[in-house]
């Protein structure tokens, strides 16, 4: 990418993030994000792909390794107990060597979370805009999001849920418009940037 092309996507990224939306707008990406798409442990399994089968059958496969060792241990060394105890220990190591495992991809899964939740608020952002309409308890979680802290993923899906299922649209638009009345097609100051929009030269390529 030249310099030119560079200066020129920073420039309309920045118009983006200044420019402020219609409430219409604002609405429907509210409603476009699908709840599923925050869902970790479906990402954590994408993220292991064949792996996720493993983990399926560690807990199975264990207990059948514990009993026939200890059988083992039983007929050849006449010893149950000692068998019983040096599968335990191993198979308990195992064990922590796959929980270390199954870390990471949560780890993973939830930064991925994260970083889908960025990708929403980025530019002019998102749930900051609803507080209005989200409870007190939602406080922390809008202030957090406004200033670009994404870790309370489960408080976030649960006051997007809240918006989507009892936002009344109406006073939505209404307090949008109280809010930027510049966006009002009503409204004087909308007529005169829309005026003032249409008066600018195009850029010459």
């Amino acid at each position: 990418m030249s310099s030119l092309d560079h200066t020129l996507e920073n420039h309309t990224q920045e118009e983006d993030e200044k420019r402020i939306p219609s409430p219409q707008e604002m609405l429907s990406r509210l409603h476009s994000i699908d709840p599923n798409d925050f869902n970790m442990k479906a990402i954590a399994d994408n993220l292991k792909g064949n792996k996720v089968w493993i983990s399926i059958l560690t807990l199975p496969v264990s207990a059948i390794i514990l009993a026939a060792f200890t059988l083992l241990g039983a007929f050849l060394f006449d010893s149950p107990i000692i068998s019983f105890l040096i599968t335990a220990a191993l198979l308990f190591w195992v064990g922590k060597l796959f929980d270390n495992q199954q870390k990471i991809y949560t780890i993973a899964a939830r930064q991925e979370v994260m970083n889908r939740i960025a990708a929403i608020e980025e530019g002019f952002g998102l749930l900051p805009h609803f507080k209005p309409f989200l409870p007190e308890k939602y406080r922390h979680l809008w202030q957090s999001v406004k200033r670009g802290n994404y870790l309370y993923i489960e408080q976030y899906i649960q006051a997007i849920l809240l918006l989507q299922k009892k936002l009344d649209p109406e006073k939505f638009t209404a307090i949008w418009y109280l809010t930027y009345p510049e966006t009002d097609p009503k409204n004087s100051e909308y007529l005169d940037e829309t005026e003032e929009a249409g008066r600018q030269p195009l850029n010459q390529g």
